[in-house]
């Protein structure tokens, strides 16, 4: 027995000798794809070139992602490794506030600058970006970074998280968790604060940015044409997020491609725009300025629990051109159906799960497309054997809505349009899930708390000057800072 204890332990001596030097940080999780359910605060490095070894890239996953966003059928790693980059892959928490996540990201970066020797450029997707400029700019992290390349990064909030966070969405968000901090940090008034306070100490800052943003969301069927056509009322955008948004006061778009959110992050696809930023730190000569948040008023949203059956009812007014209506709920539905005011019956088009790092994850997305529809009362039928949870949105072209106009001045927020008849419309609403109005005529502002974001819920209800009746829902977000101003 005390030979083969001797002989175990000279093995593992010997082992201990003959196996490379292996580093210890606490993050680091070795050369390599990460285990499986690798935590957040973890990193792994690529494959090292052996020849022609330039600047180090470190890649940054965006909500509800993982550093396998760049691991997984993805060929960023061998095309940056072809290139000469050495790399590096973070995991930061899926759904964490920027804050919370740009914390982290700090005291990953400096393991990762002693690992390499070097600052590092941050190529970060989504999110990401947004989590890393709180990282240089409110947590030290600039002595580590030489420069960062934004790809479809929200920098000024996405419209998706206002919708997740609208009292309409209240029972669907309960049950899939879609209202996480990492979704509110990016509610439009939240980041314009967020800008506010960042955009001055940016300018300042040693490390410069550059963005890419993406242009296209795909046709009917893709993963992103809910999000595409629900933005689309915003303005261009990748699906997840819009041009608008992607664009970073200060920083140099290096190009503006017809990519959704998804292929933006692909290394065949972007690397050769990256190239000529992963070998300068220099300062951008130009930049593109932000054009200001843009109110939506060609959306009717409705949502709420379903137990075995329910129908929600919306009204659409003459000359509208077509209506998509989105319906996402936590099962795929047993039926769903959409009666028009004739009586003429429309089925589901597709059905499809919503991608993992969608602000809508957890939910599937039932589809109806119906051109030049009636005006009327239309229905939404739908049924199930199990409790579930939905949110239904019916994206309007045409009608009222290009003449249509939301003042959203802190005195007074109400529509006005030479369509519509102003006496005879009605606005509900909540603020943060609470109805604080139902039958108003103009909507007056809302007495708000200091330091606080809320978001707004304004449905509509209303006649045109001919008479007819028409619906609305606004979706917007506002934050009051400490002095009392709002930012939407």
């Amino acid at each position: 027995m005390k030979k083969f204890i001797l002989k175990a332990f000279t093995l593992f001596v010997l082992l201990l000798f003959l196996l490379p030097s292996i580093r210890v940080d606490a993050g680091f999780l070795g050369i390599g794809k990460p285990g499986p359910g690798a935590p957040p605060g973890s990193w792994t490095a690529g494959e090292h070139p052996s020849s022609g070894v330039k600047s180090p890239i470190v890649f940054i996953h965006g909500l509800n992602g993982s550093s396998d966003t760049w691991l997984e059928d993805n060929d960023m790693p061998e095309i940056a490794f072809q290139n000469g980059h050495p790399t590096a892959y973070v995991n930061l928490h899926p759904s964490e506030s920027i804050w919370t996540n740009g914390e982290l990201l700090a005291g990953i970066l400096p393991e990762i600058y002693d690992y390499f020797g070097e600052k590092v450029t941050i190529v970060a997707h989504s999110k990401g970006g947004v989590d890393s400029q709180t990282a240089i700019v409110y947590f030290g992290a600039d002595q580590y970074v030489k420069n960062v390349i934004t790809l479809g990064s929200p920098h000024h909030g996405s419209e998706l998280a206002n919708l997740a966070n609208s009292s309409w969405a209240w029972w669907l968000a309960e049950i899939v968790g879609m209202r996480s901090a990492g979704t509110d940090s990016l509610m439009t008034g939240t980041m314009a604060h967020f800008r506010s306070e960042t955009d001055p100490l940016f300018s300042h800052s040693s490390v410069p940015f550059s963005t890419i943003s993406g242009t296209s969301w795909g046709s009917f069927g893709s993963v992103l044409f809910f999000g595409g056509l629900y933005l689309s009322s915003f303005g261009t955008n990748d699906g997840a997020v819009t041009l608008n948004s992607s664009r970073l006061p200060g920083a140099n778009e290096i190009a503006s491609l017809r990519l959704d959110h998804f292929e933006i992050n692909q290394g065949h696809h972007v690397f050769p725009h990256l190239q000529n930023r992963l070998t300068t730190n220099s300062k951008p000569s130009s930049s593109h300025s932000y054009e200001g948040n843009h109110i939506n008023t060609g959306h009717i949203v409705r949502g709420g629990e379903l137990i075995q059956q329910g129908r929600q009812d919306f009204v659409i007014e003459k000359d509208v051109q077509s209506v998509e209506v989105h319906l996402l709920a936590n099962n795929k539905l047993r039926h769903a159906q959409l009666q028009s005011p004739e009586g003429v019956t429309y089925d589901v088009k597709q059905i499809q799960a919503e991608p993992s790092d969608s602000v809508f994850a957890g939910t599937y997305l039932h589809t109806f497309s119906v051109p030049t529809p009636a005006a009327g009362t239309w229905k939404l039928e739908m049924q199930h054997d199990e409790p579930t949870a939905y949110l239904a949105v019916a994206t309007i072209d045409g009608g009222i809505s290009d003449n249509l106009q939301l003042n959203t001045s802190p005195s007074l927020t109400e529509l006005q349009g030479s369509a519509i008849n102003e006496k005879k419309t009605t606005y509900t609403v909540h603020v943060n899930d609470q109805k604080v109005s139902d039958t108003s005529l103009s909507l007056k502002s809302i007495p708000l708390k200091q330091s606080e974001t809320y978001t707004m819920t304004i449905d509509v209800q209303g006649e045109t000057k001919d008479g007819q009746p028409f619906e609305r829902t606004i979706i917007t977000n506002r934050y009051v800072d400490q002095k009392g101003k709002i930012f939407e």
